[in-house]
C-alpha cells in the first residue's frame, strides 16, 4: 500500500500515471527479450506492478479522503478483477516462451520498428497491433480466430501488458471517485461517452439512459465492450 501511496504522489494525476505504466509495460517486455530477468523475475514483478498501479489510481480517485479506510473496500474488488485474467495471459505468456513462438534474446525485433514509442520515453501506443472489442483475457483466443499476432510478437505482448499494467487505471480512477461522491451523499450517476468512433454500443446506450440511482450504472471499463480503453466520464448530484 505504501508503495501506491507513492507512485500517487509523484505522478500526481491519472494521466500521467497511465503514461508511467506503459512505459513500464514495455520495460518489462524488453528486459524479459533481453534476458535482462528470468521469468519467475518477469512474472512477480508484473504481478506486483498491476496490483500497486490500480491501488495508486484509487488513491489519485480519492483526493486524500480518508484514503486507507477506502483501499481496503477497493482492495477485493482490484483483486477479483485483475489476477484471474492477468494469471491467465501469465500462463500464454510462458507457453509462447516455453514453445519457441517467443525467443529469448531475439534481437531482430526493433520495437521502434513498429511505432511505439509515445508521450513519455519509452512509452507504447495503444492503437499498435489491437484487437477491437476484445478484452485482455479474450485476446488470445481471437488472435486464433483471427490469425492475428496479438500477445505472439513482442511489440504486440508489451501492448498486452499495457492492457494490466496502464489503461486500467482509469476505471480505478473513477472507483476512487465513485467512493468519494457516496461519501458527500450524492444520490445520482450518469455515465457520459466520448462518443468518438471508438466508443462502443453498450457505452452509447449508458450515456442515454440518463441520470440513475447512484450505484446503479456501472464503472467505466465495466458491462460494455470497450474494456479496459474505456474513457466514459461519470458525474454525479
Amino acid at each position: 500500500m505504501q508503495q501506491a501511496k507513492t507512485l500517487a504522489r509523484k505522478y500526481k494525476e491519472q494521466p500521467n500515471l497511465e503514461n508511467r505504466m506503459k512505459a513500464e509495460s514495455l520495460g518489462l517486455v524488453k528486459g524479459l527479450r533481453d534476458k535482462l530477468m528470468k521469468w519467475n523475475e518477469y512474472e512477480r514483478t508484473m504481478l506486483d506492478k498491476v496490483l500497486v498501479s490500480a491501488l495508486a489510481a484509487v488513491i489519485l480517485g480519492l483526493k486524500d479522503k480518508a484514503i486507507d479506510q477506502k483501499l481496503e473496500k477497493a482492495w477485493p474488488i482490484i483483486v477479483g478483477d485483475m489476477l484471474p485474467p492477468l494469471t491467465k495471459f501469465l500462463a500464454e505468456t510462458k507457453e509462447y516462451i516455453d514453445s519457441g513462438v517467443l525467443r529469448l534474446g531475439d534481437q531482430t525485433v526493433d520495437f521502434a520498428d513498429y511505432d511505439l514509442l509515445g508521450a513519455v520515453p519509452g512509452a507504447i501506443d495503444l492503437d499498435a497491433d489491437i484487437l477491437d472489442g476484445a478484452n485482455p483475457e479474450e485476446a488470445g483466443t481471437q488472435e486464433a480466430e483471427q490469425q492475428r499476432a496479438q500477445g505472439r510478437t513482442w511489440p504486440s505482448l508489451a501492448e498486452r501488458a499495457s492492457r494490466y499494467l496502464a489503461t486500467p487505471t482509469y476505471a480505478f480512477f473513477a472507483l476512487g471517485e465513485y467512493m468519494v461522491a457516496q461519501d458527500l451523499g450524492y444520490k445520482e450517476m450518469r455515465r457520459v461517452a466520448r462518443d468518438d468512433h471508438r466508443t462502443c454500443i453498450d457505452c452509447r446506450n449508458y450515456g442515454q439512459q440518463g441520470w440513475e440511482p447512484i450505484g446503479e450504472l456501472p464503472m467505466p471499463g465495466k458491462g460494455c465492450r470497450c474494456y479496459d480503453r474505456c474513457r466514459c466520464d461519470i458525474e454525479y448530484r
